[in-house]
């Protein structure tokens, strides 16, 4: 890990995520409707840091803050509205083109989404279409290996939180922050 950076760069670079937190702060208000939004301005601040001090100033470093800063906002706004909007992978595929190996990329894409699109088709109602969505384009941004962890990872997280949690009468419930968690753990070095 390469936590020896210079005090200033890194400070700039972490004031600058919170600063940017602050608008997702103020645009997911605005989109959704919800003063209950929080946090994504501090969670900004720390996802920055997080992969600054685990991979530098890299350009690898800006894929996983981009990615993750996006996966930031689609889990709140699937917190206030159960749904991920259709441009939330557009952005993520962009975040990781910065840095593509086109074969990994293109089979992440495919693959990493397939157990939700056969869930999806066997169970009508099981898997909405932008989990679906959001987990091609991290499938796009990790590959195959760290898209399937990803998966993994956030499915687990959403079982083990909704079994500990969730109200019985509680039918659905928001799966991308789960998923965001997980994609975030998968990028982090092994």
């Amino acid at each position: 890990m390469i936590w020896f950076l210079e005090s200033h760069s890194f400070l700039v670079a972490v004031s600058a995520s919170f600063l940017f937190g602050i608008l997702l702060d103020m645009l997911l208000k605005k989109l959704t409707g919800s003063e209950k939004i929080g946090y994504v301005a501090v969670t900004a601040a720390v996802v920055t840091a997080v992969f600054i001090g685990a991979y530098g100033t890299t350009l690898h470093a800006l894929a996983c803050i981009l990615t993750g800063q996006v996966l930031l906002f689609a889990a709140e706004y699937d917190c206030a509205t159960h749904t991920v909007p259709d441009y939330v992978p557009v952005l993520i595929l962009m975040a990781g083109l910065l840095e593509v190996e086109f074969a990994p990329a293109l089979l992440g894409l495919v693959l990493v989404p397939l157990p939700f699109v056969v869930a999806a088709l066997m169970k009508e109602g099981s898997i909405g279409g932008g989990d679906i969505k959001l987990m091609g384009a991290c499938g796009f941004v990790l590959g195959v290996k760290r898209g399937y962890i990803a998966l993994m990872l956030g499915l687990f997280l959403a079982v083990l939180f909704q079994t500990a949690y969730a109200k019985k009468e509680d039918k659905g419930f928001a799966m991308a922050p789960y998923l965001a968690l997980g994609c975030l753990l998968a990028m982090l070095p092994a």
